[in-house]
């Protein structure tokens, strides 16, 4: 089994629960259902510190794919078992905070009968499994006022579903229209490539930018961190060293695979927006 035979394997899978390779979905927000919006995190922040762990392991093994696919099947949540997600709790406090921040200024509540991984990946990677998923989770959000914490699912549920039904008609927010950044001017601004060149939300902060930036901006690597790890590292190394010759040693992002492939660096003190929001 190659590369993309394991991906077409797990979003198969993924039509049956609505979350890649059985990645467990844990409920940290209280159902609230009777507001105007509800937070839709898409599991992006949830499951990030599960894909870095998948990473980790596929840059480290030969014949990858093999012995993932051979644990995976060992049974339910098996890889979970033997695989520890890291930072689990970083991440998970950065969903819960946002929520408790968008409360303070909008009528906002939480579903999470509806709250399942967006999909994205399988976009991303360039998977037919993603027209079946995003039909799935159309019929769900349809209708909905929501709030989306992440570029990627924010990109998903506003521009791409919408191809895929175009009965579709969410209404969609990203946090950034609700909620400011204080002042971030000892920061390296690490934007958001789906946020500038895809949706171009105006999100912008004081913080210092590289050469590199706005629809220019450099990538983290985290598109390809599947299929190359270590590329992906490599150009992680790159961005990161972009981002410091700003003269700053502190870095913002607004996404949390960047989150996770820059922190892993060790090379900066890296904050996701979310977590300096008031």
């Amino acid at each position: 089994m190659d590369f993309y035979e394991f991906i077409e394997f797990l979003g198969k899978e993924a039509l049956k629960d609505l979350m890649p390779a059985k990645i467990p979905r844990e409920r940290m927000i209280e159902d609230d259902l009777d507001h105007e919006f509800l937070l839709f995190t898409g599991q992006l922040y949830q499951i990030t510190p599960y894909l870095n762990s998948i990473r980790d392991m596929l840059e480290r093994l030969e014949r990858s794919e093999e012995m993932l696919f051979s644990f995976y099947k060992m049974g339910e949540n098996f890889l979970w078992k033997l695989v520890k997600p890291k930072e689990k709790e970083r991440f998970n406090s950065i969903v819960i905070k946002s929520y408790s921040s968008l409360k303070k200024k909008i009528d906002i509540g939480y579903d999470f009968s509806i709250d399942y991984y967006s999909g994205i990946i399988f976009h991303d990677l360039g998977s037919r499994i993603f027209e079946d998923y995003a039909k799935i989770m159309a019929k769900k959000l349809n209708g909905k006022k929501l709030v989306t914490i992440d570029p990627h699912t924010t990109y998903a549920v506003k521009v791409l579903y919408r191809k895929v039904d175009e009965s579709f008609n969410a209404e969609v927010h990203h946090y950034t229209e609700f909620l400011k950044l204080p002042d971030v001017n000892q920061y390296a601004d690490h934007e958001s490539c789906y946020l500038n060149r895809y949706l171009q939300l105006n999100y912008g902060s004081n913080a210092a930018k590289p050469l590199a930036s706005g629809k220019e901006m450099g990538c983290c690597g985290g598109p390809i961190e599947f299929v190359s790890p270590k590329l992906a590292t490599e150009i992680a190394k790159v961005r990161i060293n972009q981002l410091l010759s700003t003269g700053k040693d502190k870095v913002l992002v607004w996404c949390p695979i960047c989150l996770s492939n820059l922190s892993r660096l060790n090379m900066a003190q890296v904050k996701d927006a979310l977590e300096l929001m008031g």
